[in-house]
């Protein structure tokens, strides 16, 4: 009786104390490319106004992963709030983010953006990438103006 009275005072303590670990559990991220300080961040919804005097900037930016590269990471989209994504490629191809498991986190990027016409070749692949249909990559007729993103450096929450 009595070790039936102290296993079960062990079980109940142990069980508290995974509640406990449980409730402080914070958001965690992980750095890709170059580290950088998040302190000068601008939401990704700002990017038109941030784009208006300039056809490049120097930017960090936070938004939400739409999609990423399924092939290799090699590039993702956040949405910026309009109907237009922004497409995010890694400086010097020098790394890659997860390929899937990520849409829906959130993304910091450092680096540039440009506003330039993207071709209808360049979409064709990056549909491709993305794992779109064959149907889906032949109604890809016109080259599309849009932002792109080259990142120094992406942080993204876990």
């Amino acid at each position: 009786m009595r070790n039936i009275i102290l296993l079960s005072i062990l079980v109940l303590s142990i069980c508290a104390c995974a509640k406990k670990s449980e409730s402080k559990k914070q958001v965690g991220f992980k750095t890709y490319g170059t580290s950088f300080d998040r302190s000068e961040v601008q939401d990704i919804s700002q990017i038109s106004s941030l784009m208006e005097s300039s056809d490049s900037i120097a930017v960090i930016l936070s938004g939400t992963i739409e999609k990423t590269c399924a092939v290799k990471g090699c590039w993702m989209q956040l949405k910026t709030g309009s109907d237009q994504n922004l497409r995010v490629t890694f400086k010097d191809y020098a790394f890659f983010v997860p390929k899937n498991g990520v849409e829906g986190n959130t993304a910091v990027i450092k680096g540039y953006c440009v506003k330039q016409e993207t071709s209808v070749e360049e979409l064709q692949h990056y549909a491709k990438d993305a794992g779109e249909s064959d149907e889906a990559i032949t109604l890809i007729t016109e080259p599309k103006m849009e932002y792109n993103f080259v990142a120094s450096g992406v942080i993204i929450e876990d």
